[in-house]
């Protein structure tokens, strides 16, 4: 019964020992938690040599192409119906396109080339195959491969997107 008693009082011990090394650990985080977070409201100091912005060093305000009040330009290409490159069956591809230029400048010069950009667009997606655009990354992958060689053709990089409003594949 003695034995009992000792092995009652060396238990009990380390439950208020744990106790104590969890509060502990527990007031440390809440602390560094607290720290960061008064670290983050603080203004940075500024120096006597910080830059000042004068009227020769400011930039004039211009539309930059991300800018939401920026509307984009849209250049409505011709419905294009090709037979895929399918060689088990006969499947064929109707889809109707949009191209998305970066300002006026850029759309005059995909307008001088359109043709040579439909043609474009026609051959490469007539060496596609189902397989190729039936899954969303393939139609993805096929919108950057025209992206990257419509603006090969052109020249620069006047074309942003390139957007599917119509596609049926069958």
């Amino acid at each position: 019964m003695a034995d009992e008693e000792a092995g009652a009082k060396k238990s009990g011990g380390i439950l208020p020992l744990i106790t104590v090394v969890l509060l502990v650990l527990v007031l440390g985080v809440a602390g560094f938690v607290a720290w960061k977070v008064m670290q983050l409201n603080q203004t940075p100091p500024t120096g006597d040599k910080a830059p000042s912005e004068t009227a020769d060093t400011t930039l004039p305000d211009t539309p930059s192409e991300n800018d939401p009040k920026t509307p984009p330009i849209f250049i409505d290409m011709a419905d294009v119906t090709v037979n895929l490159a399918d060689t088990d069956s006969s499947r064929f591809l109707r889809t109707k396109m949009k191209l998305e230029v970066r300002n006026e400048k850029d759309q005059a010069k995909v307008n001088a080339v359109m043709v040579q950009i439909n043609d474009l667009v026609i051959t490469d997606l007539a060496s596609k195959t189902f397989k190729d655009i039936r899954t969303p990354q393939g139609k993805y992958k096929l919108k950057e491969e025209l992206i990257y060689r419509i603006n090969k053709l052109i020249g620069g990089k006047p074309v942003k997107g390139f957007y599917f409003t119509e596609f049926v594949s069958q």
